[in-house]
């Protein structure tokens, strides 16, 4: 596949929003993925998901129908273990659901004492006591670790509001910046392209959002492939000064592309 004047040998690609919304895949998704694995295709699947296990995410996608090994995933959360192993494992305050926590059952944990904060989305357990903990642990030399900083998700109920008004809060309250460790952080990418063992200029990233998927890779030099599903919405494509390097119905639409 050829998009401008770059031969695309290998593909990121996002999940919620390009390959399904909630528990429905969208329409040719599978069969796209299907063709991929028959084909060979060099990919990885990435996820700002912070409310999934592995083991349930890896679950989810077989039960709705896709060919998905979980080592062809790069979940937030699974690059956050590995950024607390380079860190040395301190001790940490794990803001995440308790489904994800289970992930995390080996680092050491303090609610008083903790270095480093894991900041995920824990659904309607935020709280304004649960926001000021943070705040407190923060204050007091902590650092913030944000698994993402997305701004809003599609569900099958509509817009869902994310973890990124909570990340920006903090950073306003504390003066901190935090370090984010899932989609646009140029390390998850790079963390994704070192498992292709390819270039930044012969890859693809497919996603849904136009800054944290699209824009995000540009900026490494790789070519841009935004979706008309899940979060994409057209007012904000056109407001937006960022260009993909190609717009597509859905991700059905590659075959398409290869011809």
């Amino acid at each position: 596949m050829v998009i401008g004047n770059k031969e695309i040998l290998g593909l990121l690609v996002d999940l919620d929003g390009v390959l399904y919304v909630d528990q429905t895949s969208i329409p040719g998704a599978i069969d796209t993925v299907e063709r991929w694995a028959q084909a060979a295709q060099p990919r990885c699947y990435l996820t700002n998901t912070t409310t999934q296990s592995s083991a349930t995410l890896g679950a989810k996608l077989r039960k709705m129908g896709f060919s998905i090994d979980a080592h062809e995933v790069l979940s937030a959360p699974e690059a956050a273990k590995l950024y607390l192993e380079k860190l040395g494992r301190p001790a940490c305050k794990l803001v995440l659901d308790e489904e994800v926590l289970a992930d995390f059952g080996d680092f050491p944990q303090s609610d008083t004492e903790a270095k480093v904060v894991i900041l995920g989305d824990v659904g309607d357990a935020w709280s304004y006591d649960l926001l000021n903990d943070v705040f407190r642990l923060l204050m007091s030399g902590a650092e913030l670790l944000a698994l993402q900083r997305n701004r809003f998700w599609q569900t099958a109920a509509g817009l869902h509001l994310d973890i990124g008004a909570f990340v920006a809060g903090l950073e306003y309250a504390t003066g901190k910046s935090a370090k984010v460790i899932g989609k646009p952080s140029p390390e998850f990418f790079t963390a994704a392209l070192s498992r292709l063992g390819m270039k930044p200029s012969n890859v693809a990233m497919i996603g849904d959002d136009i800054d944290n998927d699209i824009l995000a890779a540009q900026r490494l030099g790789m070519t841009g492939i935004l979706v008309r599903t899940g979060k994409y919405r057209e007012a904000s494509v056109r407001a937006s000064e960022i260009k993909p390097d190609i717009i597509i119905d859905s991700i059905a639409e590659l075959a398409t592309l290869r011809e």
